[in-house]
């Protein structure tokens, strides 16, 4: 059985920090005195979203009060005030009219213990944070525009990172300038800034067919399989032919305007293209991956999942079948994939030094 409010007693609160840090959603307090609404007097209100500088609370039981569908539906908007315009007298909190000369009190509350209550306002609060966690994900670029915080705020223009989002929906930050106040939507304003993108490289094996032409002009029916070491010296003919083989439609993204898949991977990695390059003595290929923030070793595996098919089935399938003119008459198709002993690896994975009696990862290969 619920208990009322005459059962239940007051908590004392002994200043603005205490007081702070115990309004959270959930939590019931009584209007004892309000100059302005005299209407709100005597009625249990139940908060329902905390922000920096303010909270919004609902009265209790009564969903469809002008009180509790005020400000779109979030409800009766309180203002914290300065410092020193409160006054606690043991279970009562009081707060001065800032506004006019004799400062009088304009009204008076009591908070009592948190309990559950409007499960369905709960759940609607609950659908915005979600909301917004997922409009503002972890590493997020914003710029402040302004905050309403009245004590200590961010200057404007200063930029930053999303850290996360806690369960009220305010925005927690990491500040390039090293602090970690957080930003509420609607409140503050702000401006989500691009990405700073950082190239993740993935290797590949790469082969080729060679044809030779006879004296005669015609191309010999076997070719000769070419290795990395081998296609060094055609790096540049490969280059310029990979160029060539992009479509209008990868100019922007590369092979990721392919991928079909609206999850994190699609909105971390900006770009991949197919490009060649030289080390430790043989041409590799490569996908040239933009990637904003670090992925995940999920979100790495599928990745690699992806630009593997690309690379065997796809985009790769069609480039192997381009003729590369080399030496005047011969003849180069380049495979991206082949099925021996084939994989694609970081940067890290394919050329970090392990010893294995005495070589390379590189070496050993």
């Amino acid at each position: 059985m619920e208990r009322s409010d005459k059962q239940r007693k007051p908590v004392a609160i002994k200043n603005l920090s205490e007081l702070k840090r115990f309004i959270q959603p959930g939590v019931e307090f009584k209007t004892l005195s309000q100059k302005n609404h005299p209407d709100l007097v005597g009625l249990t209100r139940v908060v329902t979203t905390v922000q920096t500088v303010c909270f919004y609370s609902k009265i209790k039981d009564q969903p469809n009060s002008r009180f509790s569908t005020d400000n779109g539906g979030k409800g009766f908007r309180t203002d914290f005030a300065k410092a020193d315009a409160y006054i606690f007298d043991g279970t009562t909190v009081k707060v001065k009219d800032t506004r006019n000369k004799d400062r009088g009190v304009i009204y008076e509350f009591e908070f009592y213990d948190r309990e559950q209550t409007m499960q369905e306002d709960t759940n609607m609060d609950r659908k915005m944070v979600n909301f917004i966690r997922e409009q503002y994900p972890p590493g997020t670029r914003i710029r402040l525009n302004s905050m309403e915080d009245p004590y200590a705020p961010i200057a404007p223009g200063t930029e930053g990172e999303v850290d996360f989002v806690d369960d009220i929906g305010t925005i927690h930050m990491k500040w390039d300038n090293g602090r970690a106040l957080g930003i509420v939507p609607g409140e503050d304003s702000f401006s989500v800034l691009p990405p700073k993108l950082t190239t993740l490289k993935l290797y590949m094996p790469l082969t080729a067919d060679f044809y030779e032409r006879s004296e005669y002009g015609d191309l010999e029916p076997e070719s000769t399989m070419l290795d990395g070491c081998a296609l060094r010296g055609y790096q540049d003919q490969i280059m310029a032919e990979l160029v060539k083989n992009r479509m209008p439609e990868e100019t922007e993204r590369g092979v990721m305007h392919w991928y079909d898949e609206t999850d994190s991977v699609n909105r971390k990695v900006h770009s991949a293209v197919f490009t060649v390059e030289e080390r430790n003595g043989q041409l590799w290929g490569v996908a040239e991956c933009r990637v904003a923030g670090e992925l995940t070793g999920a979100e790495l595996e599928t990745l690699k999942r992806y630009l593997e098919g690309q690379a065997a089935d796809g985009w790769g399938e069609g480039f192997e079948q381009r003729e590369i003119r080399v030496g005047g008459k011969s003849e180069l198709y380049v495979h991206l994939w082949n099925s021996d002993e084939w994989s694609i690896q970081t940067e890290q994975e394919r050329f970090e030094q392990e010893q294995t009696g005495g070589m390379t990862l590189a070496q050993s290969m």
